[in-house]
């Protein structure tokens, strides 16, 4: 029975392996075939991610100053952000050509980095950073939300979206300043009153560039609950904002 089983593991993966040798998955980037070790992205481009773990500190008052929140508890952020750089194709497969997977599987890898973290503060719930309904029912899901789906599988915290809901629609803001980001985005978030109820939440969210969308969040969370503490989960952060 035992030398079965392992023939049967054994035919699974030469099988697989013959479907990736005559249909080999590549590297959303450049294009590369990719090996079974990795996913989305071949060694070479994950190289070249700015892995910013190791940054801690560097990486969370660079959020504090994006946020202007000094009272933010702690984050998780995994790479910097670079225009026509890797991540940015990851952002735009997320965004744009509907590969949930993604969301999933980088929500799984922030979910590792928090518990690598041991951070000791309890989080109560996941709060994905909302879009409106109209752009939701275009793309068909939340692409934080998928992000927080991923993170929620790891880490086990649960994920609530109809806590803090977008109200208003705005144009894309990637060609604004932030000055423009923050007037853009005033009053466009409504927070449901159960936020009363919670010590500690996190905001995920799948870039911060400057920081006027999270941050004018932070603010109408602690409109609602003055002594709540926020955590923040990102899959990428802009260098200089």
């Amino acid at each position: 029975m035992h030398n079965f089983l392992g023939f049967l593991k054994y035919l699974h993966a030469f099988r697989i392996g013959l479907v990736h040798l005559i249909y080999p998955d590549l590297c959303l980037h450049c294009h590369r075939s990719l090996d079974r070790n990795h996913l989305f992205l071949c060694y070479a481009c994950l190289s070249k991610i700015e892995l910013i773990k190791w940054r801690d500190k560097e990486v969370h008052h660079l959020l504090q100053q994006s946020l202007n929140e000094p009272r933010l508890s702690s984050s998780v952020v995994l790479y910097g952000f670079e225009k026509k750089g890797a991540v940015q194709t990851i952002l735009h497969e997320l965004k744009y050509k509907n590969n949930r997977e993604i969301g999933r599987h980088f929500g799984k890898l922030l979910g590792r980095e928090a518990q690598r973290k041991e951070s000791s503060q309890i989080i109560d719930a996941l709060i994905p950073v909302p879009i409106h309904h109209r752009k939701r029912f275009d793309r068909g899901y939340n692409q934080s939300e998928l992000l927080a789906r991923g993170i929620s599988s790891v880490i086990g915290v649960p994920v609530k979206s109809g806590l803090l809901l977008k109200t208003k629609h705005t144009e894309s803001q990637t060609k604004v300043s932030r000055e423009e980001r923050i007037e853009n985005t005033a009053g466009t978030f409504s927070v449901s009153e159960e936020i009363k109820e919670y010590t500690s939440i996190a905001l995920v969210d799948d870039v911060i560039t400057t920081g006027a969308t999270v941050g004018t969040i932070c603010k109408a969370l602690r409109k609602k609950n003055k002594n709540l503490h926020i955590t923040i989960f990102s899959l990428s952060i802009a260098s200089s904002n």
